[in-house]
């Protein structure tokens, strides 16, 4: 079995939908708060080195911890530094409104801008400005207009008309702006000028002219640096909707590539800025913030280094961090080149500088990142003081993202402590520090540590996981035993590929694993098991985690959904991390949320112990008294046994109140599946439904059984002069999960 016992760390909500939210990671609120709780005091210096995470370092500040924030894109530092300040609404409102006054074509801005989107209502015919467009990739002209009428209240998408063509005319020329926008980042010598050219083409006419006008009238503005930065705020937000990667229907989309969608919305850059005042307003307490060399007081703070941290290595005595708190970047084309053009236009080519790199890199896969971030943690790791923690937070996790993470962090020194994934929201924990190299390496290879690492997930779940799960065990295996890579050594160009083949290998042995394909057509997508488990192993995970939440709910009525997670995580650690959306079925199966206390929740009055044992006593009897009326011979418990008198079928009755059906399923048959009846409440379909699609051996183990809900005993036993016949067409005639057809179509 395994002995990894980190604790998955819970957060207390969902993700803030920030500035840029589509590019950044989706960190739940509350996370990053409940880490440096385990980890430090306030107080204490924090360091992210990646700076992925703007909502990071704002959670950490507010809870009094000083945060050293390196970042080398000037969006993200604008955003941090503007977030941090926390203005009022009166204060977004004024600076936009004194941009709105500017004057351009004799008129005002905001005016002049709005008047490009201008269209007439199909309703009501008043002149409004149109919310959006819908485009076709490659089209000369928008294929919808997207409309919310202020004066009739008609919403939704129309077809042009030909009023709606005349606005595509500029007042301005699109190859004029495009040259300058182009100047604005890059010189015809510079060897990123083409990628920049290239870039360019993500942005229509005319909401490319609209950017350009706001960004030129906001420079010529005489208002406060404050204002200012309110403003390069707002016009973020503005950059941002004035690209065409946005997916229509769906624009929250999370684009890694600039790949223009077939189909894409096209925003009005002005209701834009006007709607992205609340998003900016996320972080309603200001913190202290400050830019390197000064630095935060020492109740809590950000520090705001804006390079690399390499550069600031070896840490000064004052800055020594008690603990490393990141969220692990992962490569994205499209932000970092965005960020690039965005930079130069608001602040022009020399903000840009830093972000050229990612401009002339056309690839971004893992071998490369496995490089970029052991360029970072190798120096990072030599310069920290040794047992310092490292925590590490990774969201969207996929198998290469992972081996980049695993295979930079352990070549450049670092030791695993424990890990905890959460594999259907992808989000995955790790603790690691800087210590000493291990004396004693691993003699296996790393294709039997993976096995080993694998084996023992599965054992501990009890169930079959998924390729994310195992691969993260496997790796994790071979990472602690020393196996991957050296320390103090790059990890080999082709790194990432090479652990990929050779996991592959270990997973495909068919005499020790068993994959589960389903639909899915390559193994990453498929669930994969034990090909001969033991006899001694616990419950499925589904299981206990029920079991656990059921009890938790009798002993803590009114428990927050925060804390029951927390207590979930502490049971179940490690590999055996439950998932939310698993958590969340089993809540709403057995539980209500508590009225006038959003999160908290109690047993529902139905699923008190008392009532349904009276439950399983009630069925119980109408089973026995219904198999009686039917001429069988009825003995037994559970199983409860119809037995005919003469010749016919054996029924095999198993009652339960919960979703537990693995402990009869699994079993050796009693009897062949055509004759057994699992009995349980209409509360728990959709809990079964779910955990038989999680878990397929159980799935196969159930093909073929009769399903018969608490209810549907009511009906048939009420049902007067009912013979054997009807008995056995009505038996499947209320399926537990909603398809007409075969009970069990799901299967």
């Amino acid at each position: 079995m395994s002995n990894n016992s980190l604790c998955f760390v819970p957060g207390k909500g969902e993700p803030p939908h920030l500035p840029l939210g589509r590019f950044l990671p989706p960190l739940p609120e509350g996370m990053a708060e409940e880490w440096l709780s385990r980890l430090a005091h306030p107080g204490d210096w924090i360091l992210d080195p990646f700076g992925a995470s703007p909502w990071l370092a704002l959670e950490a500040a507010r809870a009094g911890f000083r945060v050293l924030f390196c970042t080398r894109n000037p969006i993200i530092a604008s955003m941090v530094e503007v977030l941090s300040q926390a203005p009022e609404e009166g204060e977004w409102k004024a600076a936009l409104a004194s941009l709105g006054a500017a004057r351009t074509a004799d008129e005002r801005l905001e005016r002049h801008l709005l008047r490009l989107y201008r269209t007439l209502c199909p309703s009501c015919g008043a002149e409004i400005p149109a919310r959006g467009y819908v485009w076709s990739r490659g089209a000369s002209q928008p294929a919808m207009r997207i409309l919310s009428c202020p004066h009739c209240g008609m919403e939704g998408e129309f077809p042009l008309e030909a009023h709606d063509l005349q606005a595509l005319r500029l007042p301005g020329s699109d190859a004029l702006a495009r040259a300058r926008a182009i100047a604005r980042v890059a010189e015809p010598h510079d060897t990123h000028y083409e990628a920049v050219h290239a870039a360019l083409e993500m942005f229509l006419p005319r909401p490319l002219y609209a950017l350009t006008t706001l960004i030129n009238k906001t420079e010529g503005l005489t208002i406060s640096e404050s204002r200012r930065r309110l403003l390069y705020a707002l016009l973020i937000s503005a950059c941002d909707a004035a690209s065409a990667l946005w997916h229509h229907p769906g624009g929250l989309a999370r684009p890694r590539q600039l790949s223009m969608p077939a189909q894409f919305r096209e925003h009005n850059l002005w209701q834009v800025m006007e709607e992205a005042i609340s998003t900016w307003m996320q972080a309603q307490t200001p913190v202290a913030f400050a830019r390197y060399p000064h630095l935060p007081p020492e109740n809590g703070g950000i520090c705001l280094y804006t390079d690399s941290i390499r550069t600031l290595l070896p840490l000064p005595g004052s800055l020594t961090p008690r603990t490393v708190l990141t969220v692990f970047p992962r490569p994205n084309q499209a932000f970092w080149t965005l960020s690039a053009l965005w930079s130069g236009w608001l602040w022009g080519r020399e903000a840009a500088q830093s972000l050229h790199a990612a401009l002339a890199r056309k690839r971004f896969d893992w071998n490369w990142h496995t490089s970029a971030l052991y360029h970072v943690l190798s120096p990072l790791c030599r310069s920290l003081p040794e047992e310092t923690p490292v925590a590490g937070l990774l969201t969207e996790t996929v198998p290469g993202f992972l081996a980049a993470v695993i295979s930079a962090m352990s070549a450049s020194g670092f030791m695993l402590q424990g890990w905890a994934l959460q594999d259907e929201s992808e989000a995955g924990h790790m603790l690691w520090k800087r210590g000493q190299p291990l004396s004693e390496r691993s003699l296996f290879k790393p294709e039997t540590l993976f096995v080993e690492g694998i084996e023992a997930c599965m054992a501990a779940r009890a169930e079959p996981i998924s390729y994310l799960m195992a691969y993260t065990a496997g790796i994790a295996r071979a990472t602690q035993s020393g196996v991957l890579f050296p320390e103090g050594k790059p990890p080999p160009s082709d790194a990432i590929t090479a652990l990929q083949n050779q996991f592959s290998k270990a997973i495909s042995q068919p005499h020790t694993f068993k994959r589960y394909a389903g639909s899915a057509q390559d193994e990453e997508r498929s669930l994969w098991y034990l090909a001969t488990p033991p006899e001694d192993l616990p419950l499925p995970l589904a299981d206990r985690v029920e079991q656990t939440i059921v009890r938790t709910l009798l002993q803590h009525p009114g428990i927050s959904r925060f804390d029951l997670e927390n207590l979930l995580f502490q049971e179940f650690p490690g590999e055996q991390t439950p998932s939310s959306e698993w958590i969340g079925a089993v809540l709403e199966s057995y539980g209500e949320e508590i009225a006038d206390a959003r999160g908290h929740w109690q047993l529902s009055p139905a699923e008190q112990p008392r009532n349904r044992r009276a439950d399983l006593n009630e069925i119980f009897h109408m089973l026995t008294e219904l198999g009686t009326r039917l001429g069988f011979r009825v003995s037994g418990d559970n199983p409860l046994i119809w037995t005919p008198r003469e010749y016919g079928a054996v029924y095999l009755f198993y009652l339960l109140a919960s979703s537990m059906v693995s402990r009869y399923a699994l079993a050796t048959p009693a009897a062949p599946a055509r004759q057994s009846v699992m009995v349980f409440p209409g509360s728990r379909a959709r809990l079964l439904r779910l955990k038989l699609k999680r878990d397929p051996r159980l799935a196969e183990a159930m093909r073929g059984w009769h399903l018969l809900k608490f209810r549907h005993v009511r009906n048939l036993y009420e049902r007067s002069g009912l013979t054997l016949q009807e008995w056995e067409n009505l038996l499947d005639a209320d399926p537990p999960f909603f398809e007409q057809a075969e009970q069990i179509r799901l299967l």
